[in-house]
């Protein structure tokens, strides 16, 4: 029988769509995940969890690696462990994961699409999001991203697959920043992340300080330091138009809290897919690969009809439904984010759009609100988080009951494979799915799911 810590060896036969390849063992006749492997390699490796069904291991030697394998091209790819397909050639990476949407959804359709290639496989993240932390005896601040299932952070000198002027930043930041950062264990310190949101367009940044504070706590000394450190960072980094603190005292994994207070610059920067523009604000929803958001909203365009009335559910700052309008009669967005709306509003106006509703409050209250008017729209968007969409209680429930046509725009095929088969059993059909690579060198598919009424 197979323990924790035993080594044996396993031949990988294919790759999940959490990026694990598969093996058996064929002693115990257990399935084997094992991360960091590619199809087709001998391994030997360490079991490092057992369970009645499925052990996982990790590689202690490569016997017979795959021919696709390669070295990554960033050089703390070990370290880091963020973009675990560095493995292989970008064109394997996107022949796999034809494979898995092609395993996932082929039971349901016959019409599943290539996934297309993001036009950019470098400089592609255009919101980064790191983590703070301190050494214990120096106090030296490390800025970066946490180490695979820990929260021990890697300091991300180098990072290939974001813009170089965000190396530049962090390492001023880390030089220069001295008001200590968040200390996990006893919940203490005062900064917990630092995002930047980048725009492809301009290469304008928006950079904000994530601080373990309430709002009301933000004064005096501390308050004083970031103003004078943001007049600082903005005179070194031209790029750099604003300058924010968000107030996250919560000890869990949120990495922003629901306040946040401009220090110095403008409130918005500008991006561009397109014809369309958006204004979008330091701790905004934006695709975070602008050039291959455009792949994923053309394919949302293409299947909509021309004079059509659309609800885009969960719409955030309006970049779906906006993008698409040229096709709308009109456009009903819900959002619960009131700073989202806020800048939805803002969007539809700058694109000269008239033909618009923003209703900002909980989203299942008013899919029931519609359902109880008898409200019907040409096409349902959506775009829900990766854990998908609710399916009771005002969910896909009531959602479906709106339209005879839904686009679901998904980061997470397992969780849309779900909402697929509950909308299957309630009489819609899948017309097609289509991958959309947004995340190079990373295992996540983003994808376009199109169903119609039977």
């Amino acid at each position: 029988m197979i323990k924790l810590n035993d080594e044996i060896i396993v031949t990988t036969e294919k790759l999940t769509s959490s990026g694990e390849a598969v093996a058996r063992y064929t002693e115990d006749k257990l399935v084997v995940f094992v991360k960091n492997a590619l199809p087709d390699e001998k391994l030997k490796i360490k079991i490092t969890h057992v369970n009645k069904r499925f052990l996982k291991g990790e590689i202690t030697e490569i016997i017979e690696p795959s021919v696709n394998r390669i070295k990554p091209f960033c050089r703390i790819y070990n370290a880091c462990g963020s973009c675990n397909f560095q493995i292989c050639s970008y064109d394997y990476q996107i022949k796999q994961k034809n494979i898995i949407l092609k395993e996932l959804f082929q039971d349901i359709t016959d019409n599943i699409y290539p996934v297309i290639k993001s036009p950019e496989e470098i400089n592609w993240r255009h919101k980064v999001q790191f983590p703070t932390r301190e050494t214990k005896n120096s106090k030296r601040v490390k800025i970066g991203y946490f180490k695979e299932n820990s929260h021990d952070i890697t300091d991300i000198k180098f990072c290939p697959v974001q813009p170089e002027i965000i190396n530049e930043i962090t390492e001023f930041l880390r030089k220069n920043y001295t008001l200590g950062c968040y200390i996990e264990k006893n919940k203490k310190g005062l900064l917990k992340n630092i995002l930047f949101r980048i725009s492809h367009n301009s290469g304008d940044i928006l950079l904000t300080f994530v601080l373990n504070l309430k709002e009301q706590e933000f004064k005096n000394e501390t308050k004083d330091y970031f103003k004078k450190f943001s007049d600082k960072i903005k005179s070194e980094f031209k790029h750099i138009k604003g300058v924010f603190v968000n107030f996250n005292f919560e000890h869990t994994n949120k990495i922003v809290g629901n306040t946040t207070l401009k220090i110095s610059g403008i409130d918005f920067i500008e991006e561009k897919l397109n014809d369309k523009t958006y204004k979008i604000g330091s701790v905004s929803f934006f695709q975070v690969n602008p050039k291959s958001a455009v792949n994923l909203f053309n394919i949302v365009k293409e299947n909509i009809k021309d004079n059509s009335t659309i609800l885009d559910a969960y719409g955030g700052v309006g970049a779906i439904g906006i993008y698409v309008s040229n096709k709308a009669k009109s456009i009903t967005l819900v959002e619960e984010n009131k700073n989202a709306t806020a800048c939805a509003e803002e969007n539809f106006k700058i694109n000269n759009i008239k033909n618009f509703e923003i209703l900002t409050g909980d989203a299942k209250e008013q899919f029931i609100k519609f359902k109880q008017e008898n409200k019907k729209f040409d096409y349902v968007i959506l775009d829900p988080p990766r854990s998908g969409c609710d399916i009771k209680d005002g969910g896909l429930d009531i959602i479906s009951s709106l339209t005879d046509n839904i686009i679901y725009v998904s980061c997470n095929p397992i969780t849309l494979k779900r909402d697929a088969k509950y909308l299957a059993e309630n009489n819609f059909k899948l017309n097609s799915v289509t991958g959309v690579d947004l995340f190079p060198h990373t295992f996540h598919i983003e994808c376009v799911a199109v169903f119609e009424r039977n």
